[in-house]
């Protein structure tokens, strides 16, 4: 879901709801697990008891025997089976602000920096510092603050030292989605050592003491993290609208008529080269990108691994990287770019390429690295 910080920057990520109607609006999110807002159901104007989505619960409406075992089990119909311990154990992975969710682990910050610089360095850098497109992990804290007035003065830099407002759910996204080259490959032990390093990177102390090389970062040490941004997000209550507009009943705008917008470009990209199609207006008004159509999506899409070399991506103009795979039919390497081959996903990640747009980006990585 959405949320705004105090000066409406958009951050999608997970939040508390205020779920009691009545309460006063709180400011920030309590890290504290005894002070977690955070509660199943509520009641509503009507005194219905809803749950948080605001769906009315009603008891007894249908017992768990008439679900599993329905008029339509002897048509050869089937609603499914109950979901046994293991079930719900492998698909409950999320972990909430307050921590509830963090697994069993545990791991020192100096093995964790070890596992980091195999693991996560080639993107972030040895020491959170970011390598070409990829995220700066850390830095940046007190800079929030900042306005800059012209293109020379500093800015706002966004870190999970200085924006994040808590800690705990990274551990549900980096072990569901990172490394990169492998998600889902790392164990519970080597996540908690990766977040206590990046604790450490960031300067965060806990309890007023510094994190050092021995120490053991486990479910409850991570729930005694606070973060510098704690105080930086407001609630987002789901059952006030975003928008206060009038509902048009006459008169209304002739939506045939309106020109939409669509962003072309990746919006991870952080510096130049960006592609040089980046906007199109309408088919009427669609700007055909110029030059080599290969170049332009080598740029948006493959650089970030291939620049590199990560994950065992050949490297952009490395002519014995290149060697191998020239050597093999160029209609299996097509089928390789278009489908994915081993850490590399379909058309570099991202699906709305065509084919013939892939094939011209791979001929053109050819070319440059002869």
């Amino acid at each position: 879901m959405y949320m705004f910080t105090r000066n409406l920057t958009l951050l999608a990520g997970s939040i508390a709801i205020v779920t009691n109607l009545g309460a006063a609006k709180l400011t920030y999110t309590p890290a504290n697990p005894d002070k977690y807002p955070y509660q199943s159901t509520a009641k509503n104007k009507q005194g219905r008891i809803i749950n948080v989505d605001g769906a009315i619960i009603r008891k007894n409406v249908i017992t768990v025997k008439e679900v599993y075992k329905s008029p339509f089990s002897g048509k050869n119909l089937s609603l499914g089976k109950k979901a046994s311990k293991a079930t719900l154990k492998a698909w409950n992975t999320d972990v909430r602000p307050d921590g509830k969710g963090l697994p069993d682990g545990k791991m020192n910050v100096e093995e964790g920096a070890k596992v980091f610089a195999a693991k996560c360095a080639t993107c972030h850098g040895d020491f959170g510092e970011g390598v070409d497109r990829f995220p700066v992990l850390a830095g940046g804290i007190g800079t929030l603050k900042l306005h800059p007035r012209t293109g020379g003065d500093p800015g706002p830099l966004k870190t999970l030292g200085s924006y994040a407002p808590y800690i705990a759910p990274f551990f549900w996204y980096i072990q569901t989605a990172m490394p990169l080259s492998a998600p889902k490959s790392l164990n519970n032990d080597e996540v908690y050592g990766i977040l206590g390093y990046l604790l450490q990177l960031n300067e965060i102390q806990v309890n007023g003491k510094d994190i050092e090389d021995s120490t053991v970062i486990d479910r409850n040490f991570i729930k005694s993290v606070h973060m510098p941004n704690e105080k930086g997000f407001e609630y987002n209550n789901l059952r006030k609208a975003d928008t206060s507009n009038t509902r048009c009943m006459k008169n209304c705008i002739d939506t045939s008529k309106m020109v939409v917008m669509h962003i072309k470009t990746d919006a991870t990209i952080v510096k130049p080269p960006f592609g040089k199609e980046r906007y199109s207006f309408g088919d009427k008004n669609k700007k055909k990108a110029k030059g080599n159509i290969g170049e332009t999506i080598y740029k948006n899409t493959c650089a970030g691994c291939h620049n590199s070399g990560i994950a065992g991506a050949p490297k952009f103009g490395d002519k014995a990287d290149w060697a191998q795979i020239r050597k093999e039919n160029l209609k299996d390497v097509f089928d390789h770019a278009i489908n994915g081959f081993k850490a590399m996903p379909p058309k570099g990640g991202d699906a709305s390429l065509k084919d013939e747009d892939v094939k011209s980006t791979v001929k053109y990585m050819l070319e440059k690295s002869k």
